[in-house]
């Protein structure tokens, strides 16, 4: 029970910390500026263009595949590695505080703030797109809403998970967040259904979650998945079990990490 109350306040102070960092402000501006954009392209956009379609997409490409892993995964190595830029660690480290109670509180609070951010972000573009209810005609999906709230928040625990093992094990986090982002999860996790390796990524399982859900058109399933012309329920799989598998090696090798290093104090980057 006493670790529990660590964790806890850990992730309240990491979270208050990373609350006063000026990109959080710039993220909910680009989150009220895609809900903008949606209004408008639904103002424009051809007659056949329906609502889910509109909100699906946008949420997906822009919030889902851009803001949610640079932020995350930036927010997640500023909580674990900052310690060591600005020299802090040295006071953390000398308290009877167990070190794997201190990541486990970061990550907690890297996660859920992320989550938060974006599940508002995606209410914003969803009223956006609801604001158009010439293009929902079996009415409004506020269902939508809701398996996109929780796909939100699987890539929030993900990518906070995996930020706080190159903050916690690399010397550069920051880069090698830029290279996972850019082969991993713009690359591999959209290659078509036959290469396997998709499999070692955040955003396919992820999206299969999404799609299983949506009970998506063909339309609709080749603008989430454009390498992927043949869609069909049997390309679901266990993507719950895929990314559960993932989060939790990056865990368990984070703690391990984060638990045995000497970490040496550097100039910020």
């Amino acid at each position: 029970m006493h670790t529990l109350r660590i964790v806890f306040e850990i992730a309240r102070q990491t979270a208050l910390l990373q609350l006063q960092n000026r990109l959080f402000r710039l993220l909910w501006l680009a989150l009220l500026g895609v809900a903008a954009l949606v209004f408008f392209i639904g103002l424009n956009a051809p007659t056949h263009l329906q609502g889910r379609h509109l909100f699906a997409v946008a949420t997906w490409w822009i919030l889902m595949n851009v803001t949610m892993p640079w932020t995350t995964m930036y927010f997640g190595v500023q909580a674990v590695h900052g310690d060591v830029e600005d020299r802090t660690f040295q006071y953390l480290f000398i308290r009877p505080v167990p070190r794997f109670a201190v990541l486990l509180g970061k990550c907690m609070a890297v996660a859920g703030l992320a989550a938060l951010s974006h599940a508002f972000g995606m209410a914003m573009v969803f009223l956006a797109a609801a604001l158009h209810p010439d293009r929902w005609a079996d009415g409004i999906e506020w269902e939508l809403l809701v398996v996109f709230a929780q796909a939100s928040l699987l890539l929030a625990v993900a990518y906070s998970a995996v930020a706080c093992l190159f903050g916690a094990f690399f010397k550069r986090p920051l880069v090698w967040c830029a290279g996972f982002i850019l082969f991993c999860q713009m690359f591999l996790a959209n290659l078509p259904s036959q290469a396997g390796i998709r499999l070692a990524t955040i955003a396919d399982p992820v999206r299969r979650f999404v799609l299983d859900r949506l009970d998506p058109d063909p339309r609709l399933a080749r603008a989430l998945w454009p390498s992927e012309r043949n869609w069909n329920d049997a390309l679901i799989g266990n993507p719950l079990l895929n990314l559960s598998i993932l989060v939790a090696v990056a865990l368990v090798l984070a703690l391990v990490s984060y638990s045995r290093s000497e970490y040496d104090s550097r100039e910020r980057e």
